[in-house]
C-alpha cells in the first residue's frame, strides 16, 4: 500500500472524482493524503483568471495582486479543508497545501518535496488535437515526474 499520496485538486467536481480511487489504494490510519491546489500564474507572475478564483478587475482600478493572492489562498484553503473533512472522518491523515505557479510544475515539485510515493489525478482523456489545443496538466505531470501516477479517466460532470 501507498503511504504518502498526492491528489491535485483544481476546485472542480471533475478533479474530485480521483478521491474515491485514493480510498482504494490507501489504508486509513496508515496513509497520509496530500491535497494540493495550484493557483496558476501568468508569465508576468500575475494570477490567472480561472473559475474557482477569478481576479476582479473594475473600471477604475485593478485589485492589488497581493490582496488578490491572499483572497485566493483563503478560498482555496477553505475548499481543501472542506474536501478533507470526509477523508479525515474515514481515518486518513491529511495535509493541505496551496501553491502559486504553473500547475504541472508545482505538482511535480510538491510531490518531490514531500516524498510522495503516488500521485492520483483525474484526466479528461483527450488525445490528438484536443490535448494540443487545451494542453494537459495530467500529461505534463506524467511526462515530468519520476513518481508513479494513477490517472483516472473520469466522466464530465456537466452531462
Amino acid at each position: 500500500m501507498y503511504e504518502r499520496i498526492l491528489v491535485p485538486l483544481d476546485g472542480s467536481a471533475f478533479a474530485e472524482q480521483a478521491l474515491c480511487h485514493v480510498e482504494q489504494v490507501a489504508l486509513p490510519g496508515t496513509a497520509e493524503i496530500h491535497l494540493l491546489s495550484v493557483a496558476p500564474l501568468l508569465e508576468d507572475h500575475t494570477l490567472a483568471v480561472v473559475d474557482l478564483y477569478p481576479i476582479y478587475v473594475y473600471r477604475d482600478y485593478i485589485v492589488d495582486q497581493d490582496q488578490e493572492a491572499q483572497r485566493v489562498q483563503q478560498e482555496l484553503q477553505g475548499y481543501l479543508d472542506h474536501v478533507a473533512e470526509r477523508l479525515v472522518a474515514l481515518g486518513y491523515r491529511m495535509e493541505r497545501n496551496i501553491r502559486f505557479g504553473q500547475p504541472a510544475e508545482e505538482i511535480i515539485a510538491y510531490a518531490d518535496d514531500v516524498k510522495c510515493d503516488l500521485i492520483v489525478m483525474s484526466t479528461h482523456g483527450r488525445s490528438g488535437v484536443g490535448r494540443w489545443v487545451y494542453g494537459s496538466v495530467a500529461d505534463k505531470v506524467l511526462r515530468g515526474s519520476n513518481i508513479p501516477i494513477l490517472l483516472i479517466r473520469t466522466k464530465d460532470t456537466r452531462d
